[in-house]
């Protein structure tokens, strides 16, 4: 089953969450709606191959990454920023530069996947 429009909507809803959140300081909240926004677009392409990540939750981080790795190598830099950013601003989330980092990453992923694929994530 082709799901991607589900997904590129709740990319698209992370995204906007990730913006408005930056835009009161809420680093934390910035970082993790923003690493969510990739993964729900990563989910979206994966889709058009009839590929669900999401169905095995237990798995799902590895086995998107590892697909990242294997399709859109461009992809991979941006996450691994997404995730660090998530992981530092988790406790305090007062790093504005990092909130900051985590945005452009996000932006750049959802751009390399887009013009890869023809979906717009904006």
């Amino acid at each position: 089953m082709d799901d991607s429009a589900f997904h590129i909507r709740l990319a698209l809803e992370k995204k906007k969450g990730a913006l408005r959140e930056s835009s009161v300081g809420a680093y934390s909240n910035t970082a993790d709606l923003a690493l969510k926004a990739v993964e729900q677009a990563i989910e979206a392409v994966a889709a058009k191959q009839n590929l669900h990540f999401h169905v095995h939750p237990r798995t799902a981080h590895a086995r998107r990454m590892r697909w990242i790795r294997d399709n859109f190598p461009q992809v991979l830099n941006h996450l691994r920023i997404l995730w660090d950013a998530y992981g530092r601003l988790g406790y305090g989330g007062v790093d504005g530069e990092r909130g900051r980092k985590a945005l452009e990453a996000m932006e750049s992923a959802l751009n390399e996947l887009g013009e890869a694929t023809g979906i717009a994530f904006v």
